[in-house]
């Protein structure tokens, strides 16, 4: 079987360096990052990856996001450098790079849009946003138009979760305990993220926007049936006559518009987690990823065990092909 890893993270080098100097790489995000070396060692990742036969992947930038590493003067520079070293090394490594996805300066929207149309030239074959910058929800209008710009360039971006650990889960808490803020908390601000879109209107003015959300859909899938029922009771609970809080009626069923979404199979190989996924989006719009390197063997650990999961699914040939490597070509446009 063929693979395309349609979710992987590396550093390039010169960026890398940049990184290390900002004081934004300094937190726990920062901390994890340098110990993976895999993420930031070319050398190192290539070894990991040509333990698999027909495999190859599509780079983007690990956390944290451009917005957290410096200012919006500053991001931009941040934002070519990066997306130049990842132009380098899939053209340098195309037998085992089949693309990657351009970071953008977010915390400078028009700065931003510049750069995914320049990234876009250079290559990329979509981009990557992030669930939050700087605590802001990335369904807020004021990155509209970072939106609009992908969808004029049919390049998909990659919905990545960025909660951190000072954003704490009970009120009376100041950090995150037991790092739920990465294990829990991930999937639940990527889920109130694609809320946020359907409920706001933002999926009805971006209409053929594609949006790859990463770790299957985080919750979704899994609670289908809570979505259809808790929602057509929606404003029963609340006493708010804000707009924001209770919106108006949509224009189609609510898990209808969940499914206009993409999932990936970057679950750490659970084969519950792909099979719940591949029932609820269907097998166009699921995608084969590893999220490596980001496990306890540089990477290789998530990559076989989402292999064989997939394998355990018993799924038809062309299902397979589909997941494997047929969508992200499509998907990317990949030749």
């Amino acid at each position: 079987m063929r693979y395309i890893d349609a979710v992987t993270h590396f550093f390039p080098q010169r960026f890398f360096e940049k990184m290390l100097a900002s004081p934004g790489f300094s937190g726990d995000v920062g901390k994890r990052m340098r110990h993976v070396r895999s993420v930031w060692d070319i050398d190192v990742r290539m070894k990991v990856v040509e333990r698999f036969a027909d495999y190859r992947q599509i780079l983007s930038l690990g956390l944290p996001g451009l917005d957290m590493l410096a200012g919006p003067a500053e991001s931009p520079e941040f934002a070519r450098i990066a997306n130049d070293g990842l132009a380098e090394l899939t053209a340098r490594h195309k037998d085992r790079f089949a693309g990657w996805l351009a970071a953008l300066p977010i915390n400078a929207p028009d700065a931003a849009a510049r750069e995914a149309e320049r990234a876009v030239r250079a290559g990329a074959c979509g981009l990557q946003l992030h669930t939050n910058v700087n605590g802001v929800s990335i369904a807020d209008p004021r990155f509209m138009q970072v939106f609009e710009v992908a969808r004029q360039l049919d390049k998909p971006i990659l919905l990545h979760p960025a909660r951190r650990p000072d954003m704490p889960d009970m009120p009376g808490e100041t950090m995150s305990r037991y790092e739920i803020w990465a294990i829990f908390g991930w999937p639940y601000e990527t889920t109130v993220v694609m809320t946020h879109m359907v409920f706001s209107g933002f999926l009805d003015k971006l209409p053929g926007i594609k949006l790859l959300v990463h770790h299957m859909g985080a919750m979704v899938p899994f609670f289908e049936s809570r979505i259809r029922h808790g929602w057509a009771e929606l404003g029963t609970r609340t006493t708010s006559g804000d707009p924001n809080v209770v919106p108006v009626k949509l224009t189609r069923p609510v898990l209808d518009y969940f499914r206009l979404f993409y999932g990936d199979t970057a679950l750490a190989g659970s084969r519950a987690g792909i099979a719940c996924g591949l029932e609820f989006f269907g097998a166009d719009k699921v995608l084969f990823a590893s999220d490596c390197p980001f496990d306890a063997e540089g990477g290789a650990l998530y990559i076989a065990e989402t292999i064989e999961a997939i394998r355990s699914l018993d799924l038809a040939p062309a299902v397979s092909d589909k997941i494997c490597f047929g969508n992200a070509e499509r998907l990317f446009r990949l030749t």
